[in-house]
């Protein structure tokens, strides 16, 4: 980059890349935060181990130009591209031009309209199986309660692999493990310190005589497994055939592109993956503060609850057909995901110079739009940090003020399936079980990975359950 093209950028820190790295890593909120309240709207941030800079946005204008710009120039794939040694090359998260579209059009039919709406039967009974082990009188984390549901969700409808299959047990047991150990602080620095092409070094050192030696052969371990498990499901279905079956992984083995070629092994593989770990992880945490934030606004909970006793059955079941009158439900849920937002960015690379919100930014520039911020504008949302889902009842939100889930073509493909699972969940959870917050143990925001959580598990006590049988 020349010194011109540094000169023009807008102001930002002139403390050390490392140190800044070092705040993104451990207050990444509380950096974000200050540098909003020091700069403004716009502001420059550099890595360590990347020449290029970073422009953060919380201005509508620059998230409107992402959304709607040339996507050649404006490169999400490339943007992600430190999430490739997790999810894989051939990941939709990674990829961009001609390639992202012809996978996103493959990957579009499962999670669109009736077909995602099929899945819902399979979300309530993950719910209450999960809610039939929860301990009574006692505290424990529900965001991992959150996750048992959510990995049982995904295992059933992206994979179609149920309680009876031999699959189950340890692709279960090889995926918690690789979150949990890939969004412990070891596994979130090789993600952000690591630079891709240097990522496989790592994990093939895992695997070498001496590789258990390495802090991160635990991480590397778990990951070779879930691959291994996931191609062998994949080989399984190809042998078995896909007949009668409506999960999709069938779905996908059937689909065919514009040139009548179907998907590879190693797409299926990282699209899979790439399913697996969003859909778990990322619905799981949202999962999570949507129940602190009603606990924690005990007015709104029990509107809502008040809503779900109109729409029960005779059961105590939330019916399906009936989803759609949880209008406060549906804001609530909303509502958490304007506050508390799982990812807190979204970003794309400039393949040449280009003008974002009146900026002449040069090529390599990565442009975040910051959804964390952007979230918390006081003249877009008055009053940004109290919990209020009455801002949605009624209202589209402008998809520049609002949006967890990305936008414009690179909006996530899962969307609607999460906004159903959660629903669906949530009612579940509402109509049959009293939770209480736990006692002495306040509930601040913690870096997963990539993702932002509440803090100990989001420790929580069930003082009655009336689970239907």
């Amino acid at each position: 980059m020349s010194s011109t093209d540094a000169a023009s950028l807008p102001a930002g820190p002139t403390t050390s890349p490392v140190v800044a790295m070092a705040r993104w890593l451990f207050t990444p909120l509380a950096m974000l935060d200050g540098l909003s309240k020091q700069y403004g709207n716009v502001f420059t941030l550099r890595l360590p181990r990347l020449p290029e800079p970073f422009v953060f946005f919380a201005e509508p204008e620059a998230v409107r130009a992402l959304w709607h710009g040339d996507p050649d120039v404006l490169r999400a794939g490339e943007a992600n591209e430190l999430l490739r040694s997790v999810v894989g090359a051939h990941s939709l998260l990674v990829l961009d031009g001609d390639a992202h579209l012809r996978e996103r059009r493959l990957m579009l039919p499962p999670f669109h309209g009736d077909r995602m709406r099929a899945y819902g039967a399979a979300m309530r009974d993950a719910t209450l199986r999960e809610l039939a082990r929860w301990p009574q009188g006692r505290a424990f984390p529900i965001h991992g309660a959150m996750q048992a549901i959510t990995l049982d969700v995904i295992l059933r409808t992206i994979f179609g692999v149920g309680a009876e299959a031999a699959q189950l047990a340890p692709l279960r047991e090889a995926l918690v493990r690789y979150t949990t150990l890939g969004t412990s602080w070891l596994g979130t620095a090789l993600l952000l310190l690591v630079p891709p092409a240097q990522a496989s070094r790592i994990q093939r050192a895992a695997t070498g005589p001496f590789g258990a030696l390495l802090p991160w052969a635990h991480i590397s371990r778990a990951q070779q497994d879930t691959d291994r498990l996931v191609r062998a499901l994949i080989a399984d279905r190809r042998r078995a055939g896909t007949a009668g079956r409506d999960d999709v992984l069938s779905m996908l083995l059937d689909a065919r592109d514009d040139h009548g070629a179907p998907m590879t092994d190693d797409e299926l593989r990282d699209e899979m993956l790439t399913l697996l770990l969003a859909g778990h992880e990322t619905t799981a945490t949202a999962l999570a503060w949507a129940i602190h934030h009603l606990l924690a606004n005990p007015t709104w909970l029990a509107r809502l609850r008040a809503e779900l006793a109109e729409v029960v059955d005779a059961d105590g079941h939330v019916p399906l057909d009936r989803l759609d009158r949880l209008v406060l439900l549906d804001a609530a849920i909303k509502e958490t995901l304007r506050l508390t937002p799982i990812i807190p960015l979204v970003g794309r690379r400039l393949a040449r110079p280009t003008t974002i919100a009146g900026h002449a930014l040069p090529t390599g520039t990565t442009v975040m739009a910051s959804i964390y911020l952007v979230h918390r504008r006081a003249d877009l949302w008055p009053d940004p940090t109290r919990f209020d889902p009455g801002r949605f009842v009624g209202k589209k939100p402008d998809p520049t003020h609002f949006f967890p889930f990305g936008g414009g073509t690179r909006r996530c493909l899962g969307m609607a399936f999460a906004l159903y699972e959660m629903k669906i969940v949530l009612a579940t959870i509402l109509a049959t079980v009293d939770l209480a917050p736990a006692p002495g143990r306040p509930v601040r925001v913690v870096r997963r990975g990539i993702t932002f959580a509440p803090s100990g598990g989001m420790p929580v006590v069930a003082t009655t359950r009336s689970v239907p049988r």
